[in-house]
């Protein structure tokens, strides 16, 4: 009989497992002892061993041999006792090694089963204590990174603010005219309206980003991400005297993937490009973002830079936890972004490009949606 099998019906109705079990023994029991047939069916009752193991404990399944055992030896007493051949006396003693053989073989299966099941109890334990872990990484490196951008942070915030200021003050003079020119106060106050939005927008993603939460996946629009991490390194571009170029595949890519997660990814991976480049002097500093798709499905990210570029050696361990080229760097900050990359499915690689500089590509998979 398949063990699999047997398993399976024992977890999926242990009541009918029993009940099978019960019958069989009795069935057993009534034929050898009343049957008078020559064959050894209380082997059979192994098979009683086997059912009643994928239910009961160690312990049960014991009991239940030793009940199997004792039914063989009465069995053998009530039907076979008065016959002159050592035949039934055999086959009751075949029987009893038969059903000692499955049970110690049960047992053992049972034994291994139980700690297969606690190591994997305390893998799946020390998964989430990794997961955690690392979103609490991840966290800190946000908020680590949020601090070092913060000039770049404030000037985001003070554009739309200063917008604000200048559009009401150009409404006011529109309506303070001898004769208001509503149209254009209006259209003063609408622009004032949409420098708000924008202001609140920055904010809400600079909370989000600084924010202590687990990782939200939903759909996701990774040409609208490069765009608005862009936005928010305007002035670090700046800063480095550098100019971005953006080659994006046309509409919109889609990903299911957490959008804090991702976009701190590409502000890594941005500014560690930005500070490559921060030494070259007789070559524009570029820095390139392109997407595009990939046979349709994996979607890919690519961030290329003119910087000094990366040794076969260097890139060889990029990735590696506490590794770093920086004098004052960690070493943290791709190896939080593997992790991160890897968790939404994908992958994330460096590349030497055929111009100077360094290319990191993320390949991430397109989300299989459900047809209606």
């Amino acid at each position: 009989m398949n063990m699999e099998r047997v398993s399976f019906l024992g977890k999926q109705n242990p009541t009918l497992t029993l009940a099978l079990a019960g019958g069989l023994a009795l069935i057993v029991f009534l034929i050898d002892s009343f049957g008078h047939f020559a064959t050894a069916i209380m082997v059979l009752y192994s098979i009683v061993v086997m059912l009643v193991a994928t239910v009961l404990s160690r312990r049960g399944t014991l009991l239940v041999a030793i009940a199997c055992i004792w039914a063989t030896v009465i069995g053998f007493l009530i039907g076979h006792l008065n016959e002159e051949s050592f035949s039934a006396l055999a086959r009751a003693t075949v029987a009893c090694l038969s059903i000692i053989a499955t049970t110690a073989l049960t047992l053992r299966i049972q034994a291994d089963a139980a700690r297969l099941a606690e190591q994997v109890r305390e893998l799946h334990e020390t998964h989430e204590a990794l997961n955690r872990s690392t979103t609490e990484l991840a966290h800190a490196t946000r908020v680590t990174m949020l601090g070092e951008l913060a000039a770049s942070i404030a000037h985001e915030v003070s554009q739309p603010l200063a917008a604000i200021t200048t559009h009401a003050e150009a409404g006011l003079r529109w309506l303070r005219r001898e004769t208001p020119n509503l149209e254009e106060a209006c259209h003063a106050f609408d622009a004032m309206a949409s420098n708000a939005r924008r202001s609140s927008e920055i904010i809400r993603r600079i909370r989000a980003m600084a924010s202590k939460s687990e990782p939200t996946f939903a759909p996701l629009g990774i040409n609208g991400l490069v765009v608005e991490t862009i936005d928010l390194l305007d002035r670090e571009v700046k800063r480095y005297g550098a100019v971005v170029k953006m080659s994006l595949a046309p509409g919109e890519l889609t990903v299911n993937g957490d959008r804090v997660q991702l976009q701190q990814v590409l502000i890594n991976l941005a500014v560690n490009g930005l500070q490559a480049m921060s030494s070259i002097q007789d070559r524009p500093r570029e820095l390139r973002l392109q997407t595009r798709i990939e046979e349709g499905q994996r979607v890919s990210i690519t961030v290329e830079d003119s910087g000094v570029g990366i040794s076969p050696e260097v890139a060889a361990k990029l990735f590696s936890a506490f590794f770093t080229t920086k004098t004052e760097g960690m070493g943290l900050g791709l190896s939080i972004c593997r992790s991160i990359v890897e968790g939404h499915g994908g992958s994330i690689s460096c590349a030497t490009p055929s111009t100077r500089g360094a290319s990191m590509q993320i390949s991430l998979p397109v989300p299989v949606f459900a047809e209606a």
